[in-house]
C-alpha cells in the first residue's frame, strides 16, 4: 500500500470514529504530502490566520523528518515528528478558515502517532483538552524569543506541554467538549531554560507511562 493509500485510509477510519462519537469533521481526505509541499501551503496561508504568529512554520529540512499532512484543499495541516526527542510531536496545526479542519487533524495526528505538542495557551489548550491532551508544564512568554509577527497589544500567553491520547480509540473516549485546563493548577517552569526543561519533564513523564491531567476542569 503506498502513502497515498495509507493516508487516505486513515481519513476514512478518522472521519467514522468522529461521526460515531457525534463529532462533525470536516469532509476533506487527508493526504501525506512531501516536506517542500507541505512548507508552500503553511507559509501560503499563514498570512490569512487570526493570530498566526503562533503558527510555528519549521525549515524544509526539518519537515523532512516528519510526516507532514495536508487536507484536500491544501489550506489545512499537520506534521508529526518521526526521530528522537521529536518522535511523536505534533507541530504546525494549522487551518485557513479555522473551525471544522481543526476538529479533524489533530485526531488524524494522533491516529498517524502524534503523541505530544505544546502550544501558546491562548485558548487551544482549551481546544486540545477537549480531545483528551493533558497539560503537563507551562512556562512563561519570552520577548526574546518572541515570533515573527507578534505585536504587545496580542498578549504574552504561556507556553504549554500537553500530552495526548495514545491511539485514536483512546482520543474517541476522552472527548469531551465542556473539557477546559485550569491553568492556575499547572506547574510553570522559570528562566531562560524554562521551555526545555517543561519538555524534558513531560517526555520523563511520558516514558513513565504518566497520566496526569495537571488543572483539568470540565464544565
Amino acid at each position: 500500500m503506498t502513502s497515498a493509500h495509507r493516508s487516505r485510509a486513515l481519513s476514512l477510519r478518522v472521519d467514522r470514529a468522529l461521526r460515531a462519537r457525534g463529532i462533525a469533521p470536516n469532509s476533506q481526505s487527508i493526504r501525506q504530502v512531501s516536506a517542500e509541499e507541505f512548507h508552500a501551503a503553511i507559509s501560503a496561508g499563514k498570512p490569512y490566520i487570526k493570530r498566526g504568529w503562533m503558527v510555528d512554520v519549521h525549515s524544509v529540512e526539518e519537515y523532512r523528518g516528519m510526516k507532514c499532512y495536508l487536507t484536500a484543499d491544501g489550506k489545512g495541516g499537520i506534521a508529526v515528528g518521526q526521530h528522537g526527542s521529536e518522535k511523536g510531536n505534533v507541530a504546525s496545526l494549522f487551518s485557513v478558515g479555522g473551525g471544522r479542519k481543526l476538529a479533524k487533524l489533530l485526531p488524524y495526528a494522533v491516529a498517524a502517532g502524534g503523541r505530544k505538542l505544546d502550544c501558546f495557551a491562548d485558548g487551544l489548550q482549551d481546544m486540545y483538552a477537549q480531545y483528551g491532551a493533558k497539560a503537563t508544564g507551562q512556562t512563561p512568554f519570552n520577548d526574546e524569543y518572541a515570533p515573527d509577527g507578534w505585536n504587545e497589544s496580542e498578549g504574552r500567553p504561556p507556553v504549554v506541554a500537553m500530552t495526548l491520547p495514545r491511539s485514536l480509540n483512546e482520543l474517541i473516549k476522552s472527548y469531551n467538549p465542556d473539557a477546559k485546563v485550569d491553568m492556575k493548577k499547572v506547574k510553570t517552569y522559570y528562566g531562560d531554560d524554562g521551555y526545555t526543561k517543561m519538555t524534558d519533564a513531560r517526555d520523563r513523564q511520558m516514558a513513565r507511562g504518566g497520566k496526569a491531567a495537571l488543572g483539568l476542569t470540565a464544565g
